[in-house]
């Protein structure tokens, strides 16, 4: 019933002009999108299922973007640069270069001329499961509250030591498919060779960095920089923290390795012409959003 009538309410919300009255008057505040990762329909849902974006869902919510707003490369948000269009700006992202996000999106948005931002943690590439996928429930409920507060915050988000404690308690889930692992360094070069598809940090391992502290804060910050940099011509000198987690020794310490801009996992619209690009929110788009909760939040509403 809640489900009904949240939906009820983004209906008449859409068709009531809300969502354009919105979003006129919050042009200037862009909306940087954060997607993880696509899959085919035919997939099961496995994994954190609210990461697993349909396909036919991810193309038709394109569309709905481009009927709304000027979509323009992240690295943009840099100079204020909304392009000759009058309507809102909107950028897209994606967090750790599922392979599904590198191989099925990207080729949608390079059909349809569209930029976009993969955010990369390199040690995590090459066909490997992500842990919050290994370990969400299999009844499609995600991961349970105590387990995220465990792994993020006592085990501060390391890989290692997560999974090592889930062996203790004989926690596993079963194989996930090609499309729902990383991609290899080869299909990432694939993708940052189409038009438009720039390459981001995100961190080197995916900690929560606000629970490291210097040398390894510094590592996990700069070494995906350079390392992306040596193998890609299209890197951008920007940054996606782990978990959306961070604080002011994370955002001084990305500001020496040499990042320009850093964005949150959520927060809504971005602030306008904003001088520090540093933590800057996105609206996160999660699975089984309908296409009018959709299109409110691209407009700045969330119900």
């Amino acid at each position: 019933m809640r489900a009904s009538l949240k939906r009820a309410v983004e209906s008449v919300l859409v068709r009531g002009g809300a969502a354009w009255a919105v979003r006129r008057r919050l042009s200037g505040r862009p909306a940087i999108l954060a997607y993880h990762y696509v899959v085919p329909d035919d997939v099961p849902p496995q994994g954190d299922r609210s990461l697993h974006v349909p396909f036919k869902r991810f193309a038709r919510q394109l569309d709905l973007l481009c009927e709304t707003h000027e979509v323009r490369p992240l690295d943009s948000l840099r100079s204020g640069d909304t392009g000759a269009s009058e309507r809102p700006t909107a950028a897209i992202t994606f967090d750790d270069a599922y392979r599904g996000a590198v191989t099925l999106a990207v080729e949608e948005l390079a059909r349809r001329g569209l930029p976009a931002t993969i955010f990369v943690a390199p040690g995590l590439l090459g066909d490997r499961s992500f842990w919050w996928d290994d370990l969400a429930a299999q009844d499609g409920s995600g991961l349970s509250d105590r387990l995220r507060r465990t792994a993020l915050d006592e085990l501060s988000g390391r890989e290692s030591l997560i999974r090592e404690r889930a062996r203790q308690e004989r926690s596993a889930g079963r194989p996930l498919p090609a499309v729902m692992r990383s991609a290899s360094e080869g299909e990432l070069g694939d993708a940052a060779r189409q038009p438009g598809i720039t390459l981001g940090a995100h961190s080197w391992s995916h900690p929560n960095l606000a629970r490291l502290r210097s040398p390894e804060l510094d590592s996990e910050l700069g070494g995906p920089l350079d390392w992306l940099r040596s193998n890609y011509s299209t890197v951008i000198d920007w940054l996606a923290y782990p978990y959306g987690r961070t604080s002011p020794e994370v955002e001084r310490a990305a500001r020496a390795a040499g990042y320009a801009g850093s964005v949150l996992n959520d927060g809504g619209l971005a602030p306008g012409h904003a001088v520090d690009l540093l933590g800057l929110p996105r609206v996160n788009v999660p699975a089984g959003l309908s296409d009018d909760g959709f299109v409110l939040r691209c407009a700045g509403l969330r119900l």
